[in-house]
């Protein structure tokens, strides 16, 4: 892959969602160890609570605000920008002025 040709803003999401996918491989890596460690600890010394559970949910909920960063937020808040920027833009030039709002005063 040549980098001087590459848009950067693909360049950026590519980069997040591989970001993500290794995150995601970790976690589900992460969490069979652990619940592999409290299976044999629940057969040799008998620990009955399933402590594994806590790492796992907090791990889990991070996970999903990692997901809705790369895959959900990003491209919608983008997208609600961009249109309030077009309509502003719009409203501008419909003005009686062609200088900026800001000095308008």
């Amino acid at each position: 892959m040549e980098n001087n040709s590459a848009n950067p803003e693909l360049l950026r999401i590519a980069r997040s969602r591989v970001s993500f996918k290794a995150h995601l491989i970790i976690f589900i890596l992460g969490n069979v160890l652990l619940w592999l460690l409290w299976i044999m600890m629940y057969y040799i010394f008998n620990v009955g609570f399933p402590w594994a559970l806590f790492p796992t949910l907090g791990w889990g909920v991070a996970l999903l605000f990692h997901y809705f960063k790369v895959f959900k937020w990003n491209e919608k808040w983008v997208e609600k920008e961009y249109d309030r920027l077009i309509e502003e833009n719009r409203k501008r030039v419909e003005g009686k002025s062609s200088l900026p709002p800001q000095m308008n005063s």
